[in-house]
């Protein structure tokens, strides 16, 4: 009887143990990705000038073309389901000096919760020049980020390529991260 009840006190204290509250630290978590697995032309129209090799998504035509980037997070277990910054490398091989724009945008298409934003940025690279453009989650003023879904869209002028993108979030200790 001793052993059965000392094995009940061992069980119980073990059961305390781990359903005791515990103090969850906040973790940045980061995804990294080459373009090709994120950009791609806008529209049939501008894959015939990009080019998508293993280190940059490359505008080898003559004229701009608009490239579109989805950034994939864990927005489930991200504090307040929201990215903290989006950022992108780009690198100008021509010979000129070329402005670029970039528009990020959140959300999908009819959110009611998280309405649409739309938060532009534009750059000037020197030849052989890189550009990091960045979003953080403050850019976006009604919240857009805490939709879960993020986007970038930007017009590659020629000569220039998306090298590499990232995506940062928040979330508690041994949140999977994904």
């Amino acid at each position: 009887m001793k052993l059965a009840s000392g094995i009940a006190v061992l069980t119980i204290a073990l059961a305390s143990a781990y359903s005791a509250p515990s103090s969850a630290a906040i973790v940045e978590h980061g995804n990294a990705s080459n373009p090709v697995a994120r950009c791609q032309g806008a529209l049939p129209v501008f894959e015939t000038s990009i080019r998508k090799r293993p280190l940059a998504v490359q505008n080898e035509g003559t004229t701009d073309a608009f490239v579109t980037c989805s950034f994939e997070f864990d927005s489930v277990n991200a504090v307040n389901n929201t990215a903290t910054l989006v950022d992108t490398y780009f690198t100008n091989t021509s010979d000129a000096e070329q402005t670029m724009t970039c528009t990020a945008v959140t959300g999908f298409e009819g959110d009611t919760e998280f309405p649409n934003e739309y938060v532009s940025q534009t750059f000037v690279m020197a030849p052989g020049e890189q550009a990091n453009p960045y979003w953080i989650d403050t850019d976006f003023e009604d919240g857009g980020l805490a939709s879960g879904l993020v986007s970038i869209s930007c017009n590659v002028p020629a000569g220039v390529g998306v090298n590499d993108t990232y995506i940062w979030w928040e979330a508690e200790d041994g949140a999977d991260a994904t």
